[in-house]
């Protein structure tokens, strides 16, 4: 016990000790660092100092509170424990208050012990409360809950973050582990306490990087202003970056080398009159209202003082930026004397202002306008009546997510930098394309009818299309974009914005790599949406669910051996509907999970039923796996229903396996070394790989449906199922073909050495009881006859 205890202190610690040196990576230099680790030291040390006063007299009163129930010699020596570190943690930080100022490095080894008093804390606590529910009352138990829910809530105002989660983690899993193993599994409470937990996880995360970031930017504050003290200290002594002056008549004189060297010319060049002898043919332009160069010659004009005027000037042809102060010169005698003043050339904070600027309201990524900028032309544009109207596209790139996941987001990023030149290059200047974020893209043509807006949208989709070549590697990605005109459809940004998004969502959903004209029936059609989304999170509840089984027969005997389960709803108003109604919107909502699993129990409990020959297959969505609790949610099915493992088949399309880690790995070959079938659904279409059928163990491929529709009319479909069939029998998998309709369909799988089959012609899909009467008959759905050579393709 004392050797598991360790290892779990050590693990907490060295996880403590990672998170602690993730600060060590920041960005800032190390006296930077140095201070913000003294900053957080001595902040830390007042708070937990405070804190263990509490937590002493928390210990002391839930262990008089048990003081007489039983195993007290484990409760006294965890309670000493508990207490030790109380004291520990008071007379570290009381040490370091009283020492002062100190180093970096201190401060480092100071927050470094007491890190690991809280993990030792934190671990004891989550042992404390273990040793003390089995022998509390409902009273006890609250105040347990009570105490358990404050130490949880401890950590949120502490920093370092290191030290917040060294103390919080250890204390949940403690809470945790002690509701498990002692029956309190309340789903109110629980449910409440997890979501304390999260809810303060979150909090400390994001507390703790927002004191950081104001930490540091009060540090870099206070350097800034050390470092403008120093710089006006110079400037009195030093009389500024340089100097001018002028006599009565406005001529320069006493130029300084320093002048001479910013201005690059002789000091004998720089001689006339002021301000055009100093800042040269700039004088000649820009003489509109309200520009530097009038209110500099009008505050000349009438001998008046500026101050920091900021000038252009163009110096070995490149424009710079000058900050000039004058002051008038008065006699003794009131008499105007000249000006004197001071000059900075202040180019390189111009261009960093600049560049700011342009980060605010340009992506940092493609150098395209972000969303800020892009509503302010638009609202702009909508504002403005002499527009003369414009068409308003939205675009988003399909299926971008797999470019990431599979290639990296380096790879990701290139192809969003190549999509940005193509937009650039599909427009003319005066319009505009942006980056709204991600891979959502939106432009605006100014005075462009329907007809323009459509041809643009087909050269956009055309040009984004075309191959991309990244570091020796080929990739090819679509769009799809939702067109609305202004002032047709709307006049209003949000109004023009809502009906785009209604139109690509539209066109992705007609199939993607398309565009879609917005019209008010999509509107209709978003509220019918709605609906049935509503609708749907009250299916279950209401047991408006079926299931229907589609028979699958052995070629070419026509002998049942299965059927796969079917979703259907049998809505209460639009009658029975197919999955493809809903399915999408469950997956969006995130509903697929009950609905899934409502699929799993009820076929297995129907199934059962069944000669113990027949199997059932049931299809998952790629969302299911990502439910760490998958592989425990089928066994619990399996159980209940009493169906045997090998009668259940699972159907996985090429999408879950897109979307495929280590868990959904691992959860499949658990549930295959169980003896569940594990079949790759829709094999030859999407983004098939053979790597799929050696990484994963499959007992089956079924042949896309899409295949077998021309099946001894194309003969490339023939060579593909012959191809799959072939590879198949190598690595000893069954193969199954969908949407057989047709007997000569049937033959020509019967010769290519098809297993197995399914489609209208052996049976269309009918309820459990309906194919159970149908198998109890004992009689072949469909026997079929052999395929003379000729049908073969070529």
């Amino acid at each position: 016990m004392v050797s598991n205890l360790l290892k779990v202190l050590g693990r907490f610690y060295k996880f403590s000790q990672d998170l602690h040196n993730v600060l060590e990576q920041l960005d800032v230099s190390p006296d930077l660092r140095d201070k913000l680790f003294l900053d957080q030291a001595s902040d830390f040390s007042i708070v937990m100092t405070a804190r263990a006063f509490v937590g002493i007299n928390s210990v002391a009163l839930l262990c008089f509170d048990f003081l007489h129930a039983p195993d007290a010699l484990c409760r006294y020596l965890v309670f000493i424990a508990l207490e030790m570190a109380y004291l520990a943690v008071i007379f570290l930080n009381v040490r370091w208050l009283r020492r002062g100022f100190a180093n970096g490095q201190d401060a480092k080894v100071h927050i470094k012990t007491v890190r690991v008093i809280l993990v030792f804390l934190g671990v004891m606590w989550g042992i404390f409360f273990n040793i003390l529910m089995p022998f509390g009352d409902g009273d006890q138990r609250a105040l347990i809950y009570g105490l358990a829910v404050g130490l949880i809530s401890t950590p949120v105002l502490v920093s370092p973050l290191s030290c917040a989660l060294a103390f919080w983690l250890p204390v949940c899993v403690g809470v945790c582990v002690g509701m498990a193993l002692n029956n309190m599994t309340d789903p109110f409470a629980l449910g409440d306490l997890l979501g304390f937990i999260v809810l303060t996880g979150y909090c400390i995360i994001y507390l703790n990087r927002r004191m950081n970031e104001r930490a540091i930017g009060e540090i870099r504050l206070q350097e800034n202003s050390e470092t403008i003290k120093l710089l006006l200290r110079d400037f009195e002594e030093s009389a500024s970056d340089w100097l001018w002056e002028t006599n009565a008549q406005m001529e320069i004189r006493h130029v300084s080398n320093r002048l001479a060297q910013v201005a690059a010319r002789p000091v004998a060049e720089i001689a006339g009159r002021f301000p055009h002898a100093l800042l040269g043919e700039i004088m000649n332009y820009d003489h509109r209202p309200g520009s530097p160069i009038e209110k500099l010659v009008r505050a000349i004009e009438q001998r008046s003082a500026f101050r920091d005027l900021v000038v252009p000037v163009i110096i070995n042809a490149e424009e710079r930026y000058w900050s000039l102060t004058g002051k008038p010169v008065l006699d003794k005698f009131g008499h105007f004397s000249g000006y004197h003043g001071v000059g900075s050339d202040i180019t390189g904070q111009r261009r960093q202002q600049e560049h700011i600027a342009f980060l605010a309201r340009h992506d940092s990524l493609t150098k395209l306008p972000n969303r800020m900028l892009f509503n302010e032309m638009l609202q702009q544009f909508c504002d403005d009546p002499s527009s003369g109207g414009l068409a308003l596209l939205c675009l988003d790139l399909d299926l971008f997510k797999n470019v990431n996941d599979t290639l990296g987001h380096a790879f990701g990023d290139a192809m969003l930098v190549a999509v940005a030149e193509r937009l650039r290059s599909s427009i003319r200047d005066t319009d505009l394309a942006a980056r709204l974020g991600g891979d959502e893209f939106a432009i605006i043509l100014l005075k462009r009818s329907e007809q323009e807006a459509v041809a643009i949208a087909n050269r956009i989709i055309e040009r984004v299309t075309r191959p991309y070549y990244f570091e020796g590697q080929l990739l090819q990605i679509s769009i799809s974009i939702g067109i609305t005109l202004a002032p047709r459809d709307s006049n209003q940004p949000n109004g023009l914005m809502k009906n785009a998004d209604l139109a690509l969502y539209r066109a992705k959903a007609d199939g993607r790599a398309r565009w879609r004209l917005y019209d008010s029936e999509m509107d209709e059609l978003m509220k019918d949406r709605r609906a049935l989304q509503s609708a749907l999170r009250q299916a279950l509840v209401r047991d408006e669910f079926r299931l229907v089984y589609q028979p699958i027969v052995t070629l070419p005997d026509g002998q049942f051996v299965g059927a796969e389960a079917l979703l259907r709803w049998e809505h209460p108003e639009r009658g029975l509907l197919e999955p493809g109604a809903f399915i999408g919107i469950a997956e969006d909502t995130g509903l697929i999970g009950q609905i899934g699993e409502w699929v799993l129990f009820q076929a297995c409990q129907e199934a059962a039923g069944w000669p113990a020959h027949i199997g059932v297959a049931i299809n998952l969505s790629p969302l299911q796996f990502r439910d760490p609790h998958l592989v425990e949610t089928i066994n619990r099915a399996l159980n209940e229903s009493g169906l045997t493992p090998n009668r259940l088949e699972l159907e996985i399309t090429e999408t879950t396996m897109l979307e495929t880690n280590s868990q959904t790995v691992d959860s499949l070959w658990q549930l295959h070394t169980r003896g569940v079938r594990i079949a790759l659904d829709d094999f030859g279409t999407g983004y098939s790989s053979l790597s799929y059928l050696r990484r994963f163990p499959f007992d089956k491929v079924k042949i896309d449906r899409s295949f077998i529709r021309d099946l001894g009319f194309d003969t490339d479909d023939g060579s593909i199922i012959l191809a799959i069939i072939g590879l198949a029998q190598r690595m000893n998998m069954i193969v199954t073909a969908e949407g057989v309709e047709t007997p000569e369909q049937a033959e020509l799988l019967t010769r290519y050495g098809c297993c197995q089959a399914q489609g209208y012609m052996f049976g269309r899909p009918q309820s459990a009881g309906k194919f159970a009467a149908l198998v109890a008959t004992g009689e072949p759905a469909k026997r079929v006859p052999v395929i003379q050579p000729n049908m073969l393709p070529a």
